[in-house]
C-alpha cells in the first residue's frame, strides 16, 4: 500500500478514536515504518557479493564480473541460511503437519504400501541409512530434506522488460497437502544473475561457460553455510517447543528441463536420471549417479565425454562442495513443468497441429483448428475428436489419465501399477512421451508424491514475493524497495511467543504465560504457579508488535481479535483525575507508560509502575513496585510483563521516601492492566553504590547499575499522595 494511502487511513483512525480519547497505534507511515524494521523477531537479512571470473582473452585482458543480490539470515554470513531454516522449522502453525522420522506407510487390510508424503519416500530411507553408515554420531538426528527450486518471472513488459531470477528453499518434513496451501513454507532465497552480453558475444564458447559456470558457483556461495550441519548434527528449536538435533541433505531440486540441463551440466536432447543415448531413449540403460560421472570425467578427455555421454566436462556442479549431495537424483519430476507444459502443450497439441497441416494442408488446418478452438471450452480431447485418427485420441486418453493418476494425493501399489500401463499405452502411440515419463514410478517411490515437488508450489511465490511488492516501487532500482518489503513480510510471518521470550531475554516467557492464563481462565483456590504447566491453558500463536495503546480500552466484545494473535504494544497512555496537577478540562491528566526496546536511537525506555497488591491497604503497604517489560493483547486480555522491587524495611527512611530493590533478574510475572495504579519513577541510592561515576551512565542503563532506589513521591501530587 502506498505511504498515502496508509497515512489517508491513519488519519481516518485518528478522527474516530476523538470521542474515545484514544489515540491511533501509528501518527503516520513512517511511524509504522519504524516499528516494523526496529523489531528483530523474524529478521532476515539479504547479502550482496560478487563473483569475479577470469577468462583469458586474445588481447591478454581478463575479468568479467557480475554482481547479484541473494538472501541469507543473519550477521557475518556464517550460519545465515541456518535461521531461514530455523524459521521454518520453528513454524508454530504447522507444528502438527511435520514428519521427524522416515517412514513406510501399509495399509493393514491388504498389505500394501502407500506413498503420501515426501518421508514415507524411499530417498528418505535411504539417505538416512547412509548418512548413519558414515557417521554414527548422527543417530537419532532429525533428518531435514531440504528442496531448491529455481525460476524465472517478469514483473513488466510494458515500460521496460524487467525479469528476475528467483531461487526458492523448503524443507519436507511437512506433509505435501500443507506445501500446497500454506506459501510460507516456501522461501525466497536469492535472485540470481541474469546475464546479457552483445549478440556477438552471445553464443560464444567462452560466455556459455561463464554463464553456466557462474549460476552453480552462485548456489554453492548461497548454500555454504549449511555445508557443516550435513555431517555433523545441530540443536534447533521445533514449533512444538522442544529441542531436536538435525541434520540437513539436499533432497531434490524443483525446475524445467532447460534448467535440469544446466543443473546436470549434460547436452539438450539427453535424458536427465539415465545413461541412454538420445538416439534410442526407449532402450534400458543405467541410472546415472554422481560416482559414475566423476569417474568417467576423470579418465576420459572432454570430447569423448560430450560426444558419448553428453557430458559438459568444463563445469563444476554446485553439489560437488557437498557432502552426499548427487545433482542426478535431485533432478525431480514435475507435473507443471514436465506433463502439463512439456507433454501437453508442447509437444501433443503441436503435434496435433503439425498432423492436421501435414494431411489437410495449411489452409484447411487453419479451418479446423479454428473449429477445435470454438469446441475446445470443456476438454481438448473431446474438441479434436472427428478430425484426427483413433490412435491420436487414445494418445490423449493415455495422457491425461496418467496426469491424475499421478496426481493423486496418496499412490497405491495398485496405483503404481495403474501408472506404469498407463505409460505402455501412451508410447504404442506416442514416443515423444517416453522420455518424460518413464521415470515417473521409480521417482513416485523416492520422493513419494509427484504433486510435493511440482512447480506450481513456487509458481504462487513469484506473486507474493516479488511481482506485488514491485508494484508497490518506484521502479528504480527496484530489487532494493523489494528486498525490504520481503524482510518486513517476513517478520509479520515469524512473530510468535516464543520469539517474543527471545526479544524480551525471558526464556521462562511461555511458561509463565500458561500460569497467567490458568489464574484468569480457570478459577479454582490453587495457586497457578503451583498447578502444573500440563494442566495449564496453552496458547503457541503468533504476535503483533504496536506501537502503543490506552489504558482507557479494556478490550469490549467487538474488538476483532484475529486468530487469538498476541498483539505487542511498546507504551500505553493513562488517563485519570489528578485535579491538583497541570491538568486538562474536569482535572484529567494524561500520561504515558513506555516499554520500548529503542528510544528515540538511545537505548531502550522501560518505565516503572505501581501495581496492586492488597486493595485493601493504602499507601504503599498496598502497592509494589514493578519495572514493565511488555504490553500485549491476548484473547481480550491486555496483560503487562513485569519485572518486580521488593520493598526495603517497614516504612520511609529520612529522606522521607521508600526504598526498594531490583528482585532476582528471573522473578518474571504477568498481569493484568487493570492491577496498573499509576506510573512509578525511581531515583538511585547513589550513597549505596560507591565506585561508579553517574555521569557515565546512560539512561536506558540507570535500572542494571544500582542495588537501592528511592520511589520518588515528589514527582507530582498525584504521586505524593499515593505514596504519602
Amino acid at each position: 500500500m502506498p505511504a498515502s494511502q496508509i497515512n489517508t487511513l491513519l488519519k481516518i483512525w485518528a478522527a474516530s478514536l476523538i470521542e474515545l480519547g484514544g489515540n491511533p497505534l501509528f501518527a503516520n507511515h513512517t511511524d509504522l515504518y519504524h516499528v516494523i524494521d526496529s523489531t528483530s523477531v523474524g529478521a532476515v537479512k539479504w547479502e550482496n557479493f560478487k563473483i569475479t571470473y577470469k577468462c583469458k582473452c586474445q588481447d591478454g585482458q581478463n575479468t568479467d564480473e557480475q554482481d547479484e543480490l541473494i538472501k541469507l539470515a543473519g550477521l557475518g554470513g556464517q550460519d545465515d541460511l541456518h535461521q531461514v531454516i530455523h524459521n521454518l522449522l520453528g513454524h508454530t502453525n504447522i507444528k502438527d503437519e511435520m514428519d521427524f522420522v522416515p517412514y513406510q506407510e501399509f495399509n493393514a487390510m491388504n498389505k500394501q504400501r502407500h506413498w503420501e508424503d515426501f518421508m514415507s519416500g524411499d530417498w528418505a530411507w535411504e539417505e538416512a541409512d547412509k548418512i548413519i553408515s558414515v557417521n554414527s554420531s548422527t543417530a537419532g538426528a532429525t533428518l531435514v530434506p531440504i528442496i531448491l527450486g529455481s525460476d524465472k518471472t517478469t514483473v513488466s513488459v510494458a515500460t521496460r522488460q524487467m525479469d528476475y531470477y528467483l531461487l526458492y528453499l523448503s524443507i519436507r518434513n511437512v506433509h505435501n497437502t500443507t506445501c500446497c496451501v500454506h506459501c510460507d513454507v516456501v522461501v525466497l532465497t536469492g535472485f540470481l544473475a541474469m546475464l546479457k552480453t552483445c549478440r556477438e558475444n552471445a553464443n560464444t564458447p567462452a560466455f556459455c561457460k561463464f554463464k553456466k559456470q557462474l549460476f552453480h558457483s552462485s548456489l554453492a556461495h548461497i548454500l555454504h553455510s549449511l555445508c557443516a550441519a550435513m555431517t555433523v548434527p545441530e540443536t534447533v528449536l521445533f514449533g512444538d517447543q522442544y529441542y531436536c538435533h538435525v541434520i540437513y541433505s539436499f533432497a531434490a531440486y524443483i525446475a524445467d528441463y532447460e534448467e535440469q540441463v544446466l543443473l546436470s551440466c549434460i547436452m539438450h536432447g539427453w535424458c536427465l536420471k539415465c545413461l541412454t543415448h538420445r538416439a534410442d531413449l526407449d532402450q534400458d540403460a543405467l541410472w546415472c549417479c554422481h560416482e559414475h560421472k566423476e569417474l568417467i570425467i576423470k579418465e576420459l578427455d572432454l570430447q569423448t565425454l560430450w560426444d558419448k555421454y553428453s557430458i559438459n566436462g568444463t563445469i563444476v556442479p554446485f553439489t560437488s562442495e557437498f557432502p552426499h549431495a548427487d545433482i542426478q537424483r535431485m533432478l525431480s519430476l514435475d507435473i507443471l513443468h514436465q506433463l502439463i507444459k512439456g507433454g501437453f502443450k508442447d509437444h501433443l497439441v503441436d503435434w496435433v497441429e503439425m498432423y492436421l497441416i501435414h494431411v489437410h494442408g495449411r489452409s484447411a488446418a487453419e479451418k479446423i483448428l479454428d473449429d477445435i478452438d470454438r469446441r475446445i471450452a470443456a476438454v481438448y480431447i473431446a474438441a479434436i475428436e472427428g478430425y484426427v485418427p483413433e490412435e491420436i485420441i487414445l494418445t490423449f486418453s493415455s495422457f491425461l489419465k496418467f496426469c491424475y493418476l499421478v496426481h493423486r494425493n496418496v499412490i497405491t501399489e495398485p496405483t503404481l501399477i495403474a501408472i506404469k500401463d498407463t505409460l505402455t499405452s501412451f508410447h504404442l502411440h506416442c514416443g515423444i512421451f517416453h522420455d518424460a515419463g518413464v521415470h515417473y514410478p521409480y521417482l513416485i517411490c523416492q520422493f513419494s508424491m509427484p504433486n510435493g515437488l511440482c512447480s506450481s508450489i513456487t509458481k504462487p511465490k513469484h506473486i507474493t514475493a516479488v511481482k506485488w511488492p514491485y508494484q508497490h516501487t518506484n521502479r528504480f532500482q527496484a530489487l532494493g524497495q523489494i528486498l525490504r518489503i520481503n524482510e518486513r513480510l517476513d517478520k509479520f510471518a515469524a512473530a510468535n511467543t516464543r520469539d517474543l521470550a527471545i526479544e524480551l531475554n525471558i526464556p521462562q516467557f511461555c511458561n509463565i504465560l500458561q500460569h497467567f492464563l490458568q489464574s484468569q481462565l480457570q478459577h479454582d483456590d490453587r495457586d497457578p504457579e503451583d498447578v502444573p504447566l500440563d494442566e495449564c491453558p496453552f496458547y503457541d500463536g503468533s504476535v503483533h508488535v504496536y506501537n502503543s495503546m490506552s489504558s482507557t480500552f479494556y478490550a469490549p466484545s467487538d474488538v476483532p481479535i484475529m486468530n487469538g494473535s498476541v498483539h505487542v504494544y511498546n507504551s500505553m497512555s493513562s488517563t485519570f483525575y489528578a485535579p491538583s496537577d497541570v491538568s486538562g478540562l474536569h482535572g484529567m491528566c494524561h500520561k504515558h507508560i513506555r516499554c520500548s526496546p529503542t528510544w528515540r536511537n538511545e537505548g531502550s525506555h522501560y518505565d516503572c509502575v505501581f501495581v496492586v497488591t492488597n486493595p485493601h491497604t493504602k499507601g504503599m503497604l498496598g502497592l509494589d513496585v514493578t519495572h514493565v517489560l511488555c504490553f500485549f493483547l491476548f484473547k481480550q486480555l491486555v496483560c503487562v510483563v513485569i519485572c518486580w522491587f521488593d520493598r526495603v524495611g517497614d516504612g520511609p527512611n529520612n529522606t522521607g521516601m521508600w526504598v526498594v530493590c531490583m528482585c532476582n533478574a528471573q522473578d518474571i510475572a504477568i498481569i493484568h492492566i487493570d492491577t496498573i495504579y499509576h506510573a512509578a519513577q525511581l531515583i538511585p541510592v547513589y550513597a549505596s553504590q560507591h565506585g561508579i561515576d553517574p555521569v557515565s551512565i546512560k539512561p536506558n542503563e540507570s535500572y542494571n547499575k544500582f542495588q537501592f532506589y528511592y520511589v520518588n513521591k515528589f514527582a507530582d501530587h498525584h504521586v505524593f499522595e499515593i505514596v504519602s
